[in-house]
This record gives structure tokens, sequence and C-alpha cells, in this order.
């Protein structure tokens, strides 16, 4: 199933295909307070949403398929009410193998794969710990709808990349 693109990173801003901006709230909620209902999503801006590498799972013998259930089942709650959420992956430990950085990449992949129908589901926040380039790569694979974003002043040189913050 692919959604359609609702939004575009544009001069590292995040906008609807209309041309109206969407800012982005300030700071990121987590991915288990918006499970537990205990956030309020503002309407007027994007949620980030903060999602640890150790929750999702950190390698496919680990994935964590109850939590990817509820956080889709949450995701999903947001879209009946026409609000929008971006996926903030944190890196729960470091990452300091070539290996460790992939497993993170491969880990937010499967977490996409299974909120992939959730059209409040704007795109993803690329991890400083992660390769930039083959996470975006890996990610917009199946999910070319998503918007990525960085506050990594690198990664915004590409004017379509939009600024978390």
């Amino acid at each position: 199933m692919k959604l359609e693109r609702l939004f575009e990173g544009k001069e590292n801003r995040l906008y609807f295909l209309d041309g109206r901006e969407l800012p982005v709230a300030e700071t990121a909620a987590s991915a288990e307070d918006l499970i537990q209902h205990t956030i309020m999503p503002d309407e007027k801006k994007a949620l980030a949403v903060a999602v640890t590498w150790s929750l999702v799972g950190k390698d496919e013998d680990s994935y964590n398929e109850d939590f990817l259930a509820a956080f889709r089942d949450a995701l999903k709650e947001l879209e009946e009410k026409n609000l929008f959420a971006i996926i903030v992956p944190v890196a729960d430990c470091e990452c300091k193998t070539d290996s460790q950085k992939e497993n993170l990449t491969l880990s937010m992949k499967h977490c996409a794969r299974r909120i992939k129908d959730c059209k409040s589901v704007i795109g993803f926040y690329v991890p400083f710990e992660a390769d930039a380039s083959f996470f975006m790569e890996e990610l917009s694979a199946k999910h070319a709808h998503y918007v990525f974003f960085s506050n990594e002043e690198s990664l915004l040189k590409d004017k379509t990349i939009a600024r978390l913050s």
C-alpha cells in the first residue's frame, strides 16, 4: 500500500503540498507517551515523536512487535484527528561500528514497515548515529512519500530536508 505524498521539504522547512507551512513542535514526545495518551498534540504543529532503538528492537531477532502494533494504533488515532507526526529515532546506545549503524537503520526501516499505512506519519528524522545516505535510501525504497528531517548543517545543504527545530 503506497500512500500519497502530503508534504514536501522546501528550503529546509515543511510544507503541505498546497504551500501552507506546517511548523514542527520544539520538543519531542516519547512514543510511550503517545501510546498511553499522556500527551496532547498541537493541531497547528507536527508532533515530533521519539522512538528509542531498544524499544523497536536492535536487530531482527529482537523486534518488539507488541510495541510496534501499539505505536501504529496511536498513529492511526492521530490520523483520525488530522494530526501529523515525525518519527525521531533515538539511539540509546553508542553506534561505533558500521554494523551497529546498519542495525539502527534496519530497525527503523522495520518500524516504518509496521506503520506504513499511517497517513499521520510525515517522515523520519535522520539520526546522526546512522549513515545518513544509507538511512534515507533504505526508508525511501518503500516510503517515497516520507520527508526527511535533520539539524545537521551538512544534510541541510539539501534543501528538501527539513529542519526539525
